[in-house]
């Protein structure tokens, strides 16, 4: 193992060690192993297939990433186009915003409705180099986590090329210094469009 990515997987391990890394335990995303029989017990899933760097496996998040973010691709987009370049949004280049709940859920009436539920995941990824998803911003709310900045907890990952592991580039107070002139909108930039 090369010394950078034993220093990543160190600094990985020791952010979810202390905080559980934007996801918790297995709230939110990861988890779903049993699977109930007809007789009403529970046993077992199998286990997802094998995949290749450059395969996506819902059932598994990208090498690095929380489990909650297993199949944040398939979720809700939020922006309709994608986000351009631009010098006051961080993040990445071109970006896209993806949540883990329904049109029906935050949208109920058809406009978006805030704050957002307990649970929610919302993965906002950043081109860079050619690489779609160089930058994975997440944002994961949970009742009572942090009321001060709207029960969210901020982390952000980052990734050397499509075929690398993501690192933690940043967390919480970073985040919230930006994220606090979205508070009217549950600390989130981007509306469903």
């Amino acid at each position: 193992m090369r010394a950078h990515a034993r220093i990543a997987m160190g600094a990985l391990a020791a952010a979810i060690a202390v905080g559980g890394v934007a996801c918790g335990g297995s709230e939110g995303g990861g988890g779903g192993d049993e699977a109930p029989t007809t007789d009403g017990h529970t046993t077992s899933a199998p286990p997802p297939p094998a995949t290749t760097a450059h395969q996506h496996n819902p059932r598994e998040p990208d090498p690095g990433l929380p489990p909650c973010t297993a199949g944040y691709q398939d979720g809700l987009k939020l922006n309709s186009e994608p986000i351009p370049p631009s010098a006051s949004a961080p993040h990445g280049e071109v970006k896209e915003v993806y949540v883990n709940q329904t049109r029906a859920t935050i949208a109920p009436e058809g406009a978006q409705a805030f704050p957002y539920p307990d649970g929610t995941v919302v993965a906002k990824t950043g081109s860079r180099g050619g690489d779609n998803a160089a930058i994975v911003a997440i944002m994961r709310k949970e009742a009572g986590l942090d009321p001060e900045h709207g029960d969210w907890q901020f982390v952000e990952y980052s990734r050397s090329s499509p075929d690398a592991e993501y690192a933690l580039l940043a967390s919480d107070s970073v985040c919230w210094t930006c994220h606090v002139n979205a508070e009217s909108t549950d600390w989130v930039y981007t509306r469903l469009e």
